[in-house]
């Protein structure tokens, strides 16, 4: 299937993110961690605008561009018993939905660990994609 949108990037974003070559349109099951069920937009913000005094690595700086998912509610099970205190993620509950093209583009070869970063098209909002509770 083929599909052909024409992404319109936030203007923040640098020339080169992300990097046409090595994405394809958003698909398929996630997870996150969010605040409320359902989701609000604050839920689904990038890395950079959360921590912005976090010092990236060159080859950090792409994917904080990104929002963050999984791809396996096992891997964000893992990430919420690994940060238990109640100011990181113990509160927090576990939102799923599916990525379509429309919301931005994911990497073409998907990390190992399950992780997934999406590149959100300007406008774009996941907050009305991934928005079904799950029950840990």
């Amino acid at each position: 299937m083929t599909i052909n949108i024409e992404y319109c990037w936030p203007i923040d974003f640098p020339e080169d993110v992300p990097c046409k070559d090595k994405v394809v349109p958003a698909q398929g099951v996630v997870y996150r961690l969010v605040r409320t069920i359902p989701p609000k937009e604050i839920d689904f913000q990038r890395h950079r605008d959360e921590k912005p005094n976090y010092p990236y690595t060159r080859e950090q700086i792409p994917l904080s561009y990104g929002v963050s998912f999984w791809s396996k509610l096992d891997k964000i099970k893992r990430v919420k018993v690994n940060y238990p205190c109640p100011e990181q993620y113990d509160t927090w509950k576990v939102a799923t939905g599916n990525l379509t093209p429309d919301l931005g583009v994911v990497p073409e070869e998907l990390s190992i660990n399950g992780h997934i970063t999406l590149w959100v098209q300007d406008g774009a909002e996941p907050h009305n994609y991934i928005k079904n509770g799950v029950t840990l």
